[in-house]
């Protein structure tokens, strides 16, 4: 599911500030931003991330402002300085080596002068970082509830659907046995069939475009689906594979039928479990 959150954690030493970011995804990653001083915490929070979130694409950003009463200032590393004013008159009195040390060389030669890092407390890490997690998931729970309320609307036209052909099958059932007697009928007039082969005949053919399997079955993924939306725990791979076998039974329901108005209904019951199939790639 898709979400947005900011947070700011405050502490005497700084401002900690953050941006959590989710996107549709099947499976989950993490991607985090964190401030140098704040590296070597990557990967706890990496095993935070993933307690909250179970699935899609998660950028998280955290970024540290030092107050300026705790501001570290630039120091000079006098150890380095020594080491090229003793560099210069070695070069002088070894090889004759002419010029002076100024101040400018000195100032912009590597590591004189030394920024201390801005080390971001460890507290303030992690505050920002579960406050932005916590209200990433306050949106991503609406976004939620949402997608719940499409689903079980679809759900409801699938049902619809489903007992419109439950309703019909009788009818066309019948009217393939009329079919069948008639065919059969004239066969005994005009030929010495044996008719015990032919009513065999009759039922395997039967049993080949008998649907009521198939439907008993779509019921019942219809009824579980339901049930596996209205639980508390993670739900999203479980609606997948429930709707992988919906869409095999609808596939057989329209393979079996060769009446028109079934298939219409089987055309629509295959648009609404695509449509399903969409929206449950966004739940967890």
């Amino acid at each position: 599911m898709t979400g947005f959150s900011r947070a700011e954690t405050e502490t005497t030493n700084g401002k900690c500030s953050g941006e959590a970011r989710s996107l549709n995804s099947r499976y989950l990653e993490v991607s985090l931003k964190l401030p140098k001083s704040a590296a070597a915490y990557e990967q706890r929070l990496r095993e935070l991330a993933k307690k909250q979130v179970k699935r899609g694409r998660l950028d998280v950003t955290v970024k540290w402002e030092r107050s300026g009463e705790s501001l570290a200032l630039p120091t000079l590393n006098e150890e380095a300085i020594r080491w090229y004013l003793d560099v210069a008159r070695h070069l002088k009195e070894t090889y004759g080596v002419k010029g002076d040390l100024t101040l400018d060389n000195i100032l912009n030669a590597k590591d004189i002068i030394v920024y201390e890092e801005n080390s971001m407390p460890e507290g303030a890490l992690y505050g920002c970082f579960d406050t932005l997690l916590a209200k990433l998931n306050e949106e991503r729970d609406r976004e939620g509830e949402l997608i719940k309320h499409d689903l079980f609307a679809r759900l409801e036209k699938l049902q619809a659907a489903l007992s419109e052909i439950e309703h019909r099958w009788p009818s066309v059932v019948k009217r393939h046995e009329e079919t069948l007697r008639e065919k059969v009928q004239k066969a005994l007039q005009t030929s010495s069939i044996d008719e015990s082969r032919i009513l065999q005949e009759i039922a395997i053919y039967m049993e080949r475009v008998d649907i009521a399997e198939e439907i008993s079955r779509l019921k019942g993924h219809l009824g579980h689906f339901r049930q596996t939306l209205d639980g508390a725990d993670e739900m999203g791979r479980k609606l997948d594979f429930i709707i992988q076998e919906m869409v095999r039974e609808a596939n057989t329901i329209g393979s079996k039928s060769s009446d028109m108005f079934i298939s219409e209904r089987v055309i629509q019951i295959k648009v609404e479990i695509e449509k399903m199939r969409e929206q449950v790639q966004n739940v967890e």
